[in-house]
Order: structure tokens, then C-alpha cells, then sequence
């Protein structure tokens, strides 16, 4: 019998490709840290995070500055889903050497780089300026209404030279987090962002409007492309964006790419777990083409876009069957619960 076996299911539900899983105690994975800041869309393959399931301990074999190492609920709640990290608390809560507080992260107070230039205050006659100015204009195909209301910038020099910068302010105004975009083309890592647990804050909660319909986006460029857009910057919904939409319960639309759509029809049903008596209100759209929200905005204009958040809906029994094979854990509990639920049968 495998120590720490109750956790495998959630480790592959999180990384997927999962060496010794259900074999071994010591698992490992590709690590995401190293993913991120080596700039990869895609893991490295190289499996240097090493896992103690038995332990709840891990450490990459990379990562030196800073060292990345920790419980394996801190590995799991800053990687993995809402549900991902419930599962393992309800696990680990019958060790009584458990009690959680090593998972908790420390928030790390985000500043804006210093040498971001607004482009409300760039030089029209520096070449340098206005080539990250042509990236937004041309290539983005962004107004200037939309670079100065979201206050966007970009860097020459320093450490994120060559990106366009997307700050990302909190209720008040603060800064809670950035994304550093490259709009360089030499640039081999494309994404430069703060190391900030993303479930502690709500990217540009300062700008939403909760009494209206938000639209759940993957990245901080499809938010660009609607009104009252919410980044997720990723794929699942996360802490403190789960708790708000769980308290208002405003009408959300979840708009994923389209290679992610199984992750839509799962964020539905995660909406639909805390929307009791409100269940109309979730909406899903799939994109009508294989690019994503800012490329069709981009490629066809904005009357596609609108097109698309018409055909907002919610979900058919096909769906059910798109998101038929999804997680190991969960198979038995959420899919016959949420087919039940949502479409009234047994």
C-alpha cells in the first residue's frame, strides 16, 4: 500500500503527467515554477519537482533562487484548483500533525516596475516608445480609449525591457498584481508576472461592475475585448474570485478558449455548486472558431465578438458528454451529482 495514496488522484488531477503515481510515495512531476519562469506554454519535461506523499513535502531540484520547496498543500493550493485543495484538506486533516498553516502563503505586496513608462506619458519621438505603442495599435488592435483607461505601460529597460505591462488594480486602487507582456519578438520568454498566489486577489476588481454581467476570460488580453471581463489567468476559479461570485451571485457568462471548452462546462458546474436558486444566471459560450476571444476580435472585429456573447447559453446534454471523461477523483460523486442536478434525472 502506497503512504500518501489518498493524494495521488488530486496530483494528477493538477499535473497530469505524473510519474510512479499509485506506485510509489516519491512522485515526480514537471515543475511549474520552472515552466513559469522559463516562459514555456507548455511543462519543460524534465520532472525536476520531486513529491513525498507520505511526507506532504516537495522540492524542485531546479529552483535555487528562491528556493521552491514546501508542504504539498501549499504545492496543491497554489497550483491546483478550489476543489483540488478542499479535497486535500478533508485528506490531510486526519493526521494530527496537520493543521494547515505551512499551506498558507505569504502575500506578497505587488509594485509595478519601476521602469514602466505609461503610455500617457510616452514619447511620440522616441523609436523605442512608439514600437510597443504599434504592438497595441496594430498588431493588439487595441484604442487608445482602452491602453488609457486600463492604464497600460511598457519597459525599455531594466528586467522587462521589451514587455508591455497590464497592472491589475484591487477595489481601492492598489496594485495587486501585473502581467509583462513580450512584445518583442526576440523575446523568448513571452509572460514575465509577479510570483503572487493568483487566489488572493481579483485582477482589476477595481474596474468591475458586480450589477451587471461578468464574462470570465482565460487571459488579461481576452478582457480587452468585452465589457465587465474578468481574467482568470488561467483555467479554474479560483479563492477569492470564487468567494465574491459565491456571495453576489451576479449573472457570469464563462468565455474559455476554444481548446479549453471542457474547462468551461467544468467551471459551469463549479458555478452551479454555489448558485443555488440562482442557476439561471450561469451562461456558457463556445467560441465559433479555433481562435480565442482577442484573436477573433483581432482577425474578424467586434461585431464577432458580440456575436459570440449572444449565443451565450446554458448547457445542453452534449456538453455532458464533452466533459464525460474528467477527473479520477471526482467521476462517481460530480458527474452523476451535477447530470442529476442540471438536467433532472437519475
Amino acid at each position: 500500500m502506497v503512504r500518501g495514496g489518498e493524494f495521488h488522484d488530486i496530483l494528477y488531477n493538477v499535473f497530469q503527467d505524473v510519474r510512479n503515481l499509485h506506485e510509489s510515495e516519491q512522485l515526480q512531476v514537471c515543475c511549474p515554477r520552472c515552466q513559469e519562469q522559463e516562459g514555456l506554454s507548455y511543462p519543460d519535461g524534465k520532472y525536476n519537482l520531486e513529491i513525498n506523499t507520505a511526507k506532504r513535502m516537495f522540492r524542485c531540484w531546479k529552483c535555487d533562487e528562491p528556493k521552491f520547496s514546501g508542504s504539498l498543500g501549499r504545492l496543491i493550493r497554489t497550483f491546483g484548483g478550489f476543489t483540488d485543495y478542499e479535497l486535500y484538506k478533508s485528506y490531510a486533516s486526519v493526521f494530527k500533525d496537520y493543521d494547515g498553516v505551512e499551506d498558507e502563503r505569504e502575500i506578497v505586496q505587488v509594485h509595478l516596475p519601476e521602469e514602466m513608462i505609461y503610455f500617457s506619458k510616452m514619447d511620440v519621438n522616441d523609436a523605442d516608445h512608439f514600437e510597443a505603442y504599434n504592438y497595441l495599435i496594430n498588431e493588439r488592435q487595441l484604442t487608445r480609449e482602452t491602453i488609457f483607461k486600463y492604464r497600460l505601460g511598457f519597459c525599455t529597460t531594466g528586467k522587462h525591457a521589451g514587455r508591455i505591462i497590464i497592472p491589475s488594480f484591487d477595489a481601492v486602487g492598489e496594485v495587486n498584481y501585473f502581467v509583462g507582456r513580450a512584445y518583442k519578438k526576440d523575446l523568448k520568454q513571452k509572460f514575465m508576472n509577479p510570483k503572487v498566489d493568483k487566489g488572493d486577489f481579483i485582477f482589476n476588481e477595481g474596474y468591475v461592475n458586480w450589477d451587471s454581467t461578468i464574462y470570465l476570460v482565460e487571459g488579461a488580453f481576452e478582457m480587452f475585448s468585452v465589457i465587465n471581463g474578468i481574467p482568470l489567468l488561467g483555467k479554474d476559479l479560483l479563492g477569492a474570485l470564487f468567494f465574491k461570485l459565491k456571495e453576489l451571485q451576479p449573472n457570469v457568462v464563462v468565455l474559455m478558449d476554444p481548446d479549453a471548452f471542457k474547462s468551461s462546462i467544468e467551471l459551469f458546474y463549479k458555478l452551479h455548486s454555489i448558485y443555488v436558486g440562482n442557476e439561471e444566471r450561469i451562461k456558457v459560450v463556445k467560441l465559433p472558431t479555433d481562435d480565442d476571444l482577442d484573436e477573433l476580435r483581432v482577425k474578424v472585429g467586434h461585431d464577432a465578438v458580440l456575436k459570440a456573447l449572444y449565443s451565450a447559453r446554458g448547457l445542453t446534454v452534449d456538453d455532458y458528454f464533452v466533459n464525460k471523461l474528467s477527473k479520477p477523483y471526482d467521476k462517481r460523486a460530480r458527474r452523476s451529482d451535477a447530470y442529476s442536478t442540471y438536467f433532472g434525472q437519475r
